[in-house]
């Protein structure tokens, strides 16, 4: 495929990283600095300007397979996807930072109506705030997410003295009916569970279940006691989604802005939140305010310092759990090591975006796991022999964690049967793709 990618920021860097080995793949940026960034990757950077047509032209826009504008410029990034697709890329997508532009290029939108047509419009920044909406309305929960509408849950846990599971194998625990314990990470290492896996204090577990099921695993670790309160740090449009999320469901929201003009917004557009002009890095205000009585500190600027600081205030006063944007993704683990529960990147779920659209692979790419592992959607072939799953055993270094059999629902065990067309959701490594690809050839070719 060739691939042309205007914008060699963060964003770009990640997607030549994870495709430059087996694609063509062009970069253009205005600042030659950036040159510096992708000397060690099999890429071709051009200085030039991706809203204009003839450094498009020169960057081969109009053989393109995919081009992507992933520029810090919402404005830029549109125009650049229009004008490649009129000099005949095949595809293209934008990412951009507001709502009017995913009305504008929507199926009706004012831009579908004149003829101007993009063919993806992608907001990383929503996609970041429904996942911590997702986590926070789950107590304790460091990861949450849900696939097959809703009908496959997935949660991550850290296990602390007292909880369930601890100190025996996994063959003797009482996991809940209808769930798969599908992983564990220990200090930086994820590990697929065997029956003899024994889990101690610190591990971070990924449970994958039922609607019904994964509720049981839920009171095992918090049961709900009271109505949620939660503190927002940043008013800006991530911290503005999460808390519109969050108010008509029962919780008691906060939200602490320093800008005031953006504070009156707010308060306008949330009626039922409270707003706090102030810094959420100011401990006589958070002490003040009794931040400490928050179950969840969610911190969400612009600002990557101003949100580990904000957030250690919140862990330092005694708050269960610190939810905190992460900008720059080689902070993410920095953040880990220093106590923050979930440091999340918009980065890190535009990534299996892009990588879906671009439908390089078999595998549908549904969530990532703290960017250790993530959870995998395949079918399985028409052509290939049905069979146990003992005997057709998994992956290499994979675990088969729930089937959907048309409307059904299987947490599989050693004895369930795949079926042909069956939708496997497999828990795994990034780099294990090969791996699942491989398996279903094999059983592809072993049914033929």
């Amino acid at each position: 495929m060739n691939l042309v990618i205007i914008g060699g920021g963060e964003i770009g860097l990640q997607i030549a990283t994870a495709l430059h080995r087996t694609h063509g793949i062009t970069v253009v940026d205005r600042d030659e600095e950036r040159a510096s960034s992708f000397e060690m990757l099999d890429v071709r950077f051009q200085r030039g300007n991706g809203a204009d047509p003839d450094d498009l032209k020169e960057a081969g826009t109009d053989e393109a397979d995919a081009f992507i504008a992933c520029t810090a410029n919402d404005d830029v990034n549109v125009l650049a996807c229009l004008a490649a697709k009129g000099l005949g890329a095949k595809r293209a997508l934008a990412f951009v930072s507001r709502q009017r532009y995913l009305d504008a290029f929507s199926h009706k939108g004012a831009m579908t109506r004149l003829g101007l047509a993009i063919d993806r419009v992608l907001w990383p920044q929503r996609t970041l705030a429904d996942q911590i909406a997702d986590i926070v309305r789950v107590p304790r929960a460091l990861d949450s997410a849900s696939f097959a509408r809703g009908r496959i849950q997935m949660r991550e846990y850290r296990l602390e003295s007292g909880d369930p599971f601890l100190g025996e194998t996994l063959a003797d625990a009482d996991v809940p009916a209808s769930t798969l314990l599908v992983g564990s990470i220990r200090d930086d290492d994820f590990v697929v569970p065997s029956g003899a896996t024994v889990l101690r204090p610190g591990d971070k577990v990924v449970f994958l279940g039922t609607h019904e099921s994964i509720r049981a695993v839920e009171r095992r670790f918090a049961p709900r006691k009271r109505r949620m309160r939660v503190t927002i740090i940043g008013g800006g449009n991530v911290g503005f989604m999460v808390a519109e999320r969050l108010q008509d469901e029962h919780a008691r929201v906060a939200i602490v802005e320093g800008d005031e003009a953006r504070c009156a917004k707010l308060a306008q557009l949330l009626p039922n939140v409270l707003v706090l002009r102030g810094d959420g890095t100011d401990l006589e205000l958070m002490e003040q305010e009794r931040i400490d009585d928050s179950d969840v500190v969610v911190a969400v600027t612009n600002h990557d310092g101003k949100n580990l600081l904000a957030s250690l205030l919140a862990k330092q006063l005694g708050v269960p759990k610190v939810i905190t944007r992460v900008g720059r993704t080689r902070n993410r683990r920095l953040f880990e090591r220093v106590g923050i529960d979930a440091p999340l990147t918009p980065r890190a779920a535009a990534l299996q975006d892009v990588l879906n659209w671009l439908k390089l692979d078999r595998v549908d790419h549904l969530a990532s796991i703290e960017d250790r592992a993530e959870v995998m959607e395949v079918v399985y072939p028409m052509e290939a022999q049905v069979g146990r799953v003992r005997d057709l055993g998994a992956p290499k270094d994979s675990l088969i964690g729930a089937i959907l059999r048309k409307d059904k629902v299987l947490i599989p065990s050693g004895e369930t049967t795949i079926q042909h067309g069956d939708h496997l959701y497999i828990v795994t490594t990034p780099d294990n793709v090969p791996a699942v690809e491989a398996w279903l050839d094999r059983h592809r070719r072993s049914g033929a």
